[in-house]
C-alpha cells in the first residue's frame, strides 16, 4: 500500500467521520423543545391562516396600536435586516437601549484582545481581522445570551407574586384589565414595566388578545405564555379566571423550585470549571516568582507566543464544553 493510498484512505474516512457528526447535530437541533415547538406554532398558524373567516381577516388588516404592534418590516426589508430588527427590538424591550450598547462595546473589546493576541503570535494580516471578526461575532452571541439569561432569571423570579396580586384584585371584583393595570404599578421591576407597556396598550383601547400575543412574543417567555394563555380561554370559554391563576401561579412556582433545584445539583460542575481555569494562571505565576527565564520564554520568542494562542483557545473551547454540560436550560 502507498502513501497515496493511506491518505486517500484516511481523508475518505475523514469525511464519513464528518458527515455522520453532521447529520447527529442535525438531528439533535430537530430534536430540540424550541425547533419542535416552532414546528407546531407555524404549523398551526397555517391551519388558522387557512380556516380564518372574513371578519377575521379584517381585524388583521387593521393597523394596531404602536403599544401593541411588533412588525415593522416593509414590503421591501430583507429577511437579514428583519431578523436584526427582531433581535434588536427584543434587546430594546428587555435591557432597553443601554443593552446594545453593552452588546456593542464587548463585541469591540473582544475584536480588539484577539487582534492584538494573533499579531502577538505573528499571524498574517488577513488571520488577525479574520479572527477578529470571528471573536467579536461570538462575544456578540454570548453577551446577547447573557442578558436574556439573566432577565428570564429575574423576571421568573418576581412573577409569582405578581400573579399572586392579580389573583387578589379579581377575587376583589375588579376586572381583569385594571387589574393588569395594577399589577404594572405595584409589582417590581422588570415584570411592572411589562405590565405597565400592556397596561398602556390596554387603556388606549386595544384588545386583551393581541395585547398578551405580542407580550409573549417579545417576551418568549414559557411561563408568561402560559398566562397569556389562560386569560385568552378564559375571555373565550368563561370560567373562574381567579382559580385558574392560582393553578398557574402554583405550576409556575413548582418551575422555578426546579430550576433552582437544577442549578444546585450542577453547583460542583460549575466550581470545577472555575476551578481549572484559574489553574494555569496560578502555575504560571508561580513559576514566575521561582524561574523567571524559564517562564519568560512564553513571552519573548515566536514560539511562546503561539503556545500561549493555542492554550488560550484549549481553555476557551474546553470552559464551554464544562458550561454546556453543567447549565441545564429548565426554563423553557
Amino acid at each position: 500500500m502507498t502513501p497515496a493510498d493511506v491518505v486517500a484512505g484516511g481523508g475518505f474516512f475523514a469525511i464519513v467521520v464528518a458527515g455522520l457528526i453532521v447529520r447527529a447535530l442535525r438531528e439533535m437541533t430537530r430534536k430540540q423543545p424550541a425547533q419542535r415547538i416552532a414546528r407546531r406554532v407555524t404549523a398551526l398558524r397555517d391551519v388558522r391562516t387557512g380556516s380564518a373567516s372574513a371578519s377575521a381577516a379584517a381585524r388583521r388588516d387593521k393597523p394596531l396600536h404602536p403599544l401593541v404592534s411588533l412588525d415593522r418590516r416593509s414590503g421591501n426589508e430583507p429577511a437579514w435586516q428583519a431578523w436584526l430588527r427582531a433581535k434588536q427590538q427584543r434587546i430594546e424591550t428587555i435591557a432597553g437601549r443601554s443593552g446594545v450598547r453593552k452588546i456593542i462595546i464587548v463585541a469591540v473589546l473582544a475584536g480588539l484582545a484577539s487582534f492584538v493576541a494573533a499579531s502577538l503570535a505573528g499571524l498574517p494580516f488577513w488571520s488577525r481581522v479574520l479572527g477578529a471578526l470571528v471573536d467579536a461575532l461570538i462575544a456578540v452571541r454570548a453577551t446577547y445570551l447573557f442578558i436574556i439569561a439573566r432577565f428570564k432569571q429575574r423576571f421568573l423570579a418576581v412573577f409569582p407574586d405578581t400573579l399572586d396580586l392579580i389573583i387578589r384584585a379579581v377575587r376583589a371584583g375588579i376586572p381583569a384589565v385594571q387589574a393588569i393595570c395594577t399589577a404594572g404599578v405595584e409589582s417590581e421591576e422588570p415584570v411592572r414595566s411589562t405590565f405597565r407597556t400592556m397596561g398602556d396598550a390596554l387603556l388606549v383601547g386595544a384588545e386583551v388578545k393581541d395585547v398578551l400575543e405580542r407580550a409573549a412574543e417579545r417576551l418568549q417567555l414559557a411561563d408568561f405564555s402560559f398566562f397569556a394563555v389562560c386569560l385568552v380561554l378564559q375571555r373565550e370559554t368563561g370560567g373562574n379566571l381567579a382559580e385558574t391563576l392560582e393553578n398557574l401561579a402554583g405550576i409556575v412556582r413548582t418551575r422555578r423550585d426546579i430550576r433552582a433545584k437544577t442549578k444546585a445539583l450542577t453547583a460542583e460542575g460549575r466550581i470545577s470549571s472555575k476551578i481549572i481555569s484559574g489553574v494555569p494562571f496560578f502555575i504560571m505565576g508561580f513559576l514566575y516568582l521561582v524561574n523567571r527565564p524559564y517562564i519568560s520564554l512564553l513571552f519573548n520568542t515566536r514560539a511562546g507566543h503561539k503556545m500561549l494562542v493555542l492554550a488560550a483557545v484549549l481553555l476557551t473551547i474546553g470552559l464551554s464544553l464544562i458550561r454546556k454540560i453543567a447549565n441545564l436550560d429548565t426554563s423553557r
